[in-house]
Formats: structure tokens, C-alpha cells, sequence
């Protein structure tokens, strides 16, 4: 079951305001330290990969794809968690009524595509793991 946010009763708006804005930026972050994570190790992964030659580490060839695929998994869940956190403060800023003041977030459509690739990559690096544990990609 989603958390629902509380608001205090007691902060007047533009201090609610802040102290969402606060919790959005946090979430938007995360989700950018993840990103990063995600492409730095996946990077690396592959590149690893790469280098090894089929007859000396035919474990490493089998494991490299399996540990990748966790690896994108992982990281994706957590993108996922923090990209649903930010949906549930903008919620609770729409709830509280302080559109009226400003927006919490860009509102055209280009700020919804942003997450694209957020929600994409873990997708796309565990298909190209994938692919490598079955043969496709040759190392």
C-alpha cells in the first residue's frame, strides 16, 4: 500500500511549499545518483566483459551476464522507488492546493518525457545482458 504524505496543518503555504519542493528535489536527485550509478556499472561491466576470452574464463562468461542483469535490476527498482516518491509529494502538493502559487515541477510536456530514459535504461541494459547470455553479443 502507497504512503500517503502528511502535511502540517500548522505551515503556512510558502513554507509548505519549500519543504515539498525540498522533498522533490531530493527524490529528483536520487534518481539522477542512480542513473549514474546504473551507467557507470554497466560501463564497466561490459567493458570487463569484453575482455575475456571464452576458453580461459568460461565462467566469467556466463557470470558477467548474470551479475548484470542483477546489477540493472537492482538499480532499476531503486530508480522506480524514488521515481514514485516524486509522484507522491506532487500529489500531495496538488492536495495541499498550492498550484496557485507556482508550480512545483515544469508543466509541459517535455518534463514528463525527461523520465524516459530513467525508466528505460535498466530495461535496456538487462536486454543487452541478455542478449550476451545467449550468445548474440560475442565477446
Amino acid at each position: 500500500m502507497k504512503e500517503q504524505l502528511q502535511q502540517p496543518a500548522s505551515l503556512p503555504d510558502w513554507d509548505l511549499y519549500h519543504a515539498l519542493r525540498e522533498q522533490w528535489t531530493h527524490e529528483d536527485n536520487l534518481v539522477n545518483h542512480r542513473l549514474m550509478w546504473l551507467i557507470l556499472s554497466q560501463g564497466l561491466l561490459f567493458t570487463a566483459y569484453g575482455t575475456l576470452t571464452f576458453d580461459k574464463h568460461r565462467w566469467l562468461i556466463f557470470g558477467f551476464p548474470l551479475f548484470g542483469m542483477a546489477v540493472a535490476g537492482v538499480i532499476g527498482i531503486s530508480i522506480f522507488a524514488a521515481l514514485d516518491s516524486s509522484r507522491a509529494i506532487e500529489a500531495a502538493y496538488r492536495q495541499a492546493g498550492l498550484e496557485r502559487l507556482c508550480h512545483l515541477t515544469p508543466q509541459s510536456g517535455s518534463a514528463h518525457r525527461g523520465n524516459w530514459a530513467a525508466k528505460a535504461l535498466p530495461f535496456v541494459f538487462g536486454t543487452l545482458w541478455v542478449l550476451a547470455a545467449t550468445g548474440f553479443i560475442q565477446s
